[in-house]
């Protein structure tokens, strides 16, 4: 909200958050609404009032030169949307004193990604509303930014659908893993199930470890070039007795207060990012100490699992602008 002089000027959402269902391939879209609203103490005169929606994408990449660190950045405009909320014409306009509400809508493309965040690039989008006056007058600007969420059909990824890891570690150990669910939010727990086999008596379990790897990848799209940075975050160590089998369940939770937190999984051209569950166990066998490293992919979502069975929203006629002569934005 922008407040000056007896006017205030806002935009307000219909909902907090844009909801986008399926992969930028399957999604059929969803509908933004909103209303820019106009409080005023007493009448004014206008000489236009308009709304944009823009969104970009921009990555930096640190490199040197002559011995300096300097930054490049490549960004690319993904959506610039305009509306007039006032009557095409010509000459000022005047507005009475009181509340005056502009609603709009913007059909947007599933295909656009969502909203981003790393320490190296973002993908933003925000909306501008601008009333203008004579050139004596500052104009009066209000800007809000959208947040945009993506979300897996859950009847295409089958979320509840997963696969045991049964493999052996040479002539030592069988073993299996089984994790709860593939598809997870950093709000939800993940439970893993381990069993162990020994072949010998001397074989025993010592401890176990998880990790959750985070594959961050920028890509220059001009150069084709890209840059993969991995972080890791330790879930959960446990030390065990020395035992000859195995078998046991985890409950594994997402780290919180961490100084750079968990993204969740996005793909888009400059910015993708991926994440695997990575369990460590370490055994011995004899005098010799040995590890099996299994990683397995996670899907990261943004919310709670219960979230992703919603059903996508419905489209609702917007009411018409108080203006009567101010028709709504084309469907394009």
């Amino acid at each position: 909200m922008n407040v000056l002089l007896g006017i205030k000027l806002d935009i307000q959402l219909s909902e907090d958050c844009l909801i986008l269902h399926g992969s930028r391939n399957e999604s059929v879209g969803s509908v933004l609404r909103g209303t820019v609203v106009v409080q005023l103490k007493r009448e004014i005169v206008l000489n236009f009032m308009t709304l944009k929606l823009k969104g970009k994408t921009e990555i930096m990449w640190p490199k040197s030169f002559a011995g300096s660190a300097l930054t490049s950045c490549e960004r690319q405009n993904l959506v610039l949307y305009h509306w007039n909320l006032l009557p095409v014409k010509e000459g000022p306009f005047t507005l009475s004193a009181g509340e005056h509400r502009y609603s709009f809508e913007f059909i947007f493309n599933g295909f656009l990604p969502e909203t981003i965040r790393i320490k190296n690039g973002q993908v933003k989008y925000k909306l501008v509303a601008v009333m203008g006056r004579n050139a004596l007058r500052p104009n009066l600007v209000c800007e809000k930014e959208l947040v945009v969420r993506r979300f897996a059909q859950p009847s295409l990824l089958d979320i509840n659908q997963t696969y045991p890891i049964v493999d052996s570690w040479e002539d030592m150990l069988d073993y299996t893993i089984f994790v709860s669910h593939r598809m997870i939010s950093l709000s939800d727990s993940l439970s893993v199930f381990l069993t162990f086999l020994p072949k010998g008596p001397e074989v025993r379990v010592k401890h176990i470890t998880f990790f959750l790897l985070e594959f961050l990848t920028l890509r220059r799209t001009k150069s084709n070039k890209r840059q993969v940075n991995t972080r890791w975050f330790n879930l959960r160590s446990k030390i065990e007795e020395p035992r000859t089998s195995y078998n046991r369940s985890y409950t594994i939770n997402f780290p919180k207060g961490q100084e750079e937190k968990v993204h969740f999984d996005c793909n888009t051209e400059l910015i993708e990012i991926t994440h695997k569950l990575q369990v460590r166990v370490t055994f011995s066998a004899g005098k010799s100490i040995n590890a099996i490293v299994i990683k397995i992919p996670l899907h990261v979502m943004p919310e709670s699992l219960e979230m992703m069975g919603e059903s996508p929203p419905r489209y609702d006629q917007l009411p018409v602008m108080n203006l009567s002569s101010v028709l709504p934005p084309p469907y394009d």
